[in-house]
């Protein structure tokens, strides 16, 4: 499967509830600043960062303009509407992009990007980083409150389901990453 194949899927692809996410919502939060995430961490995250980080986020939305356009989907989104935040999460310099409010399931409130290059340890080069990237999505609707799902995806594509996600308010959330980046690995079981 193609990256936006998820626009082509017809029926297919529709959530429990019956809706897809919006293209550029989606398109960016999952699939562009991944990308762009993987194939450079320090230069994504640092870019991001940067007093010019409107700049390179125009670059990444260009990409998504250019996808909705080829899948004939609405951009309903601008590049105006994502806020960036930077900040520590541990040791660990970390991005964090503020969406629109998702109206539909997988439909991100926030994307964190951390480099995983303690800055405290000045013997680490900060080229070597690779990247930690979570996602606060819009769970299925519930009128009762508001869901959500914290997700992570690797470099090889994959995308877990980490358990429930936070109120979407960013202090929780960088709570939540911080508890999940700095949490110690458990050694492989061994069999019994």
């Amino acid at each position: 499967m193609g990256l936006f194949d998820f626009f082509s899927r017809g029926s297919g692809g529709k959530s429990q509830s019956g809706v897809d996410p919006r293209c550029d919502h989606y398109s960016f939060a999952h699939v562009v600043l991944r990308k762009a995430a993987f194939e450079n961490p320090t230069k994504c995250v640092t870019s991001l960062a940067s007093p010019s980080g409107k700049e390179y986020l125009s670059e990444l939305w260009n990409q998504v303009l250019e996808t909705c356009k080829q899948h004939n989907q609405p951009i309903e989104l601008t590049l105006d509407d994502i806020l960036i935040h930077k900040l520590r999460v541990g040791p660990f310099p970390c991005t964090i992009l503020e969406m629109p409010a998702p109206h539909f399931a997988t439909e991100a409130f926030f994307v964190a990007l951390v480099l995983t290059v303690d800055i405290t340890d000045q013997s680490q080069n900060m080229s070597d980083g690779s990247v930690r990237f979570f996602t606060l999505e819009n769970g299925e609707p519930n009128e009762e409150e508001v869901q959500t799902v914290i997700g992570e995806w690797t470099a090889d594509g994959k995308h877990s389901n980490l358990g429930p996600g936070t109120y979407p308010e960013l202090s929780e959330f960088v709570t939540k990453i911080t508890d999940l980046v700095l949490q110690p690995s458990l050694p492989d079981q061994q069999p019994v």
